[in-house]
């Protein structure tokens, strides 16, 4: 028999839907959003998947990641179209959002996407710190600027004279 599963993922549980190839709802329930307790609750339910399927989210990389390190494969699709779809549903529950995933999953609506490798993520991560580090001290420098204008305070070479590394005039001994 023909399964499908879909899987909505939030940060405390997961609701699962599996349904077969004709559409009818073989099992569901919520399970903790853990990879070993998504393992299980699959083997319980599921004989043999041919597709499960989870929109991205912030936890959607790990958790496709971790299920495929337990052998299971898990597609993950874009959040856009399968919330399209989502939108039709007069019930919104995390129970519905599932099942309609496993729908999803049945008749190949939406396209799966790639998943980043967990280094490539840690690197993004890393980059997008940085880029708000030097957003913070561009606006600390633009704003000390402003009070300095503001008292009238005159750098020798303009402000951008003291910037990298090199100390505020007012910090350096006269010759």
């Amino acid at each position: 028999m023909t399964e499908y599963v879909g899987l909505d993922v939030s940060k405390e549980e997961t609701a699962f839907c599996v349904k077969d190839g004709e559409g009818r709802i073989l099992a569901r329930g919520k399970v903790a959003t853990d990879p070993a307790a998504l393992f299980e609750a699959l083997r319980a339910h599921s004989l043999c998947p041919e597709r499960i399927v989870l929109e991205t989210g912030t936890l959607s990389g790990w958790l496709a990641r971790a299920l495929g390190k337990l052998g299971i494969a898990v597609e993950v699709i874009d959040a856009r179209p399968a919330h399209a779809v989502m939108r039709l549903q007069h019930n919104k529950t995390d129970a519905n959002d599932a099942a309609l995933l496993a729908e999803i999953a049945r008749t190949g609506f939406c396209r799966p996407v790639a998943v980043k490798s967990e280094a490539a993520q840690q690197a993004r991560v890393v980059l997008k710190a940085r880029a708000h580090l030097v957003g913070q001290r561009r606006a600390t420098e633009t704003r000390s600027g402003v009070c300095w204008d503001h008292w009238a305070f005159a750098f020798p070479g303009g402000r951008a004279s003291w910037r990298c590394g090199s100390a505020p005039p007012w910090r350096t001994t006269p010759s």
